[in-house]
């Protein structure tokens, strides 16, 4: 990467009055893209640049199916994933500036089903604080992973939620937050979350190709998503889990280079596109007011501490006001970045799990060559923090395996673990024997239970989509199995419960 920052300080911008220069920015782009694609082990990616109501770069790079050969293209379809957030906050702001809504009334007026585990709650919780994470609600996100249950089901859960800060004490980022969006607009409007963005985002806009990840038939031209083997590099395919309705408000949107430039398009135009007002500026505008921050850290001096808004992130980035959203889902990594000032936005997305951290910033070095700045070499610097990770991780690993008391065994005969193990927000885990290894079950997932020390059992990541996880079975006061305790796909440490 530092050879390619190099040649790309190298290149003359050969600024003129006919063209700006501009050709000479589109190769420094391509050859910092195809140096993402060669450092990071991405198989595909592409990339939309509009300016006030133009495309001025639409382009794929690599492969949307690497096995096959088949391109990425400005029209290869890719999950958004978060990027969806927007859509659903600009729904809610729309229905607001019509006055069906309220933003800072209670959502308990608009779901009356929904109770809080502190009940209070129920009486402060605003559409405000769902589309801004302030709720002080944990993720739960393991809930809706190949989830078949309708999203309105949601609201049977939310009470067994309980909260791990206090109501707009801080942020913490909550998907399922914006699925409760989402049912409050669905009751204020009579129609579905996917009819109103259809009707009143899609449609309008003329975004033909875009659709949602949880409904119909996959259409062709759509990218895979890939896997890096840890020992040998090797990039696999995987197929895409997340396809649940409930997810669809949060990240269930899929979309091409050609119909987000008109997305683009409408944000730096305050909700006009060709002429048209598609959205009221009101609307537009109220997604824009920053709510909570979103992060503290400031790592590093080009860029500011975010404040989160509805839908998006407010920050600076050396000196110039910069409004983003990534997003990021199995496999699927996306960054949507707008400059007020420039009226410019773009939006990038690629395919690779070995290049999600990137996501964040994989942005900020096409921003220096479109405003004529030194590039920041952000790859290297994440690179970096990547392979770092990496090795903290194997330390983990190590520290962990080191912990295993060895030579122990299981205080029950197999049969003793099977059964069906329930939870109010996660459901069930079934515990079976298949050629006398017990088998984990949750939904349409499956894994082999191999036993680790005493009565923990963990699960080894096989290539079909179940991650690594650390099941402990405790019993009750007579001897018997009668829990499980995990963390389901990295949320807080949940007890299933035997059901009998």
């Amino acid at each position: 990467m530092r050879k390619l920052l190099i040649i790309l300080l190298l290149l003359p911008f050969c600024v003129s009055a006919q063209n700006n220069g501009f050709p000479e920015k589109k190769a420094k782009i391509d050859l910092y893209v195809n140096g993402l694609l060669s450092d990071w082990n991405i198989p595909g990616l592409a990339l939309v640049i509009v300016q006030k109501d133009q495309v001025i770069y639409s382009k794929g790079y690599g492969f949307r199916d690497l096995e096959n050969k088949l391109p990425a293209t400005e029209t290869t379809l890719f999950p958004i994933a978060s990027n969806t957030k927007l859509f659903t906050a600009t729904l809610a702001t729309q229905l607001a500036t019509e006055g069906k809504l309220s933003l800072d009334a209670p959502i308990k007026q608009y779901l009356p089903e929904i109770n809080f585990f502190n009940p209070e709650l129920n009486f402060k919780v605003t559409m405000r604080d769902l589309l801004s994470h302030r709720t002080g609600l944990p993720s739960y996100d393991g809930i809706w992973l190949n989830a078949s249950f309708k999203r309105k089901e949601l609201l049977s859960k939310i009470s067994y939620m309980k909260p791990s800060l206090g109501f707009r004490e801080g942020y913490i980022y909550n998907n399922n937050m914006y699925t409760l969006a989402g049912l409050a607009i669905e009751a204020v409007s009579g129609k579905s979350w996917e009819e109103n963005v259809q009707e009143r985002i899609f449609k309008p806009l003329g975004m033909n190709s875009s659709g949602f990840t949880g409904v119909g038939v996959r259409p062709d031209d759509h990218s895979l998503a890939y896997f890096e083997a840890e020992e040998t590099g090797k990039l696999t395919a995987r197929t895409f889990l997340a396809q649940s309705e409930l997810l669809a408000p949060a990240g269930n949107i899929y979309s091409n280079m050609i119909d987000m430039s008109k997305w683009l398009i409408l944000q730096i135009n305050s909700g006009k596109y060709k002429g048209q007002q598609i959205i009221a500026s009101a609307a537009v505008e109220e997604t824009k007011i920053p709510n909570a921050i979103s992060d503290k850290r400031g790592r590093y001096d080009e860029l500011s501490n975010s404040i989160y808004a509805m839908g998006r992130s407010l920050q600076s980035y050396k000196g110039t006001k910069l409004i983003s959203h990534t997003g990021s889902i199995d496999g699927f990594y996306s960054n949507l970045s707008y400059l007020p000032k420039d009226s410019l936005a773009l939006f990038i997305v690629h395919n690779s799990v070995s290049a999600g951290s990137l996501r964040s910033v994989m942005n900020l070095p096409i921003i220096d060559i479109l405003q004529n700045r030194e590039i920041t070499d952000w790859s290297a610097r994440y690179r970096k923090d990547y392979l770092d990770s990496q090795e903290r991780n194997k330390k983990t690993v190590d520290e962990i395996n080191a912990s295993q008391v060895k030579n122990t065994f299981p205080s029950h005969q197999a049969l003793a673990y099977t059964g069906k193990f329930s939870h109010p927000v996660y459901g069930e885990i079934l515990i079976g024997l298949k050629n006398n290894d017990l088998q984990l079950q949750y939904r349409s997932l499956s894994a082999t239970l191999h036993h680790w020390h005493y009565d923990q059992f963990i699960t080894m990541d096989d290539g079909r989509g179940f991650p690594d996880m650390r099941i402990s079975f405790l019993t009750n006061d007579k001897g018997e199995i009668d829990r499980i305790s995990t963390r389901p796909f990295g949320d807080p440490l949940t007890e299933f419960v035997r059901v009998k």
